[in-house]
């Protein structure tokens, strides 16, 4: 399973199969996106056995990447 961070309740919103492995997209639901109030997005993209290979964060609403 991948690390996802404790402090934010995360609901998972989308899986897709992108040819590779998985993306699956969470949604932060106890946090918004301070600049515009969007929701917060995280992609996860796994590989073929299920390993996170890449991690990103946006906001749903404007786009900004949020990645730290």
């Amino acid at each position: 399973m991948s690390n996802i961070p404790d402090e934010i309740d995360w609901t998972l919103i989308n899986t897709e199969d992108w040819g590779g492995g998985l993306e699956r997209t969470y949604r932060a639901d106890n946090v918004e996106h301070a600049g515009c109030g969007g929701d917060v997005l995280l992609v996860h993209l796994h590989d073929e056995m299920g390993a996170v290979t890449g991690a990103h964060s946006r906001c749903a609403q404007c786009g900004e990447d949020l990645t730290a």
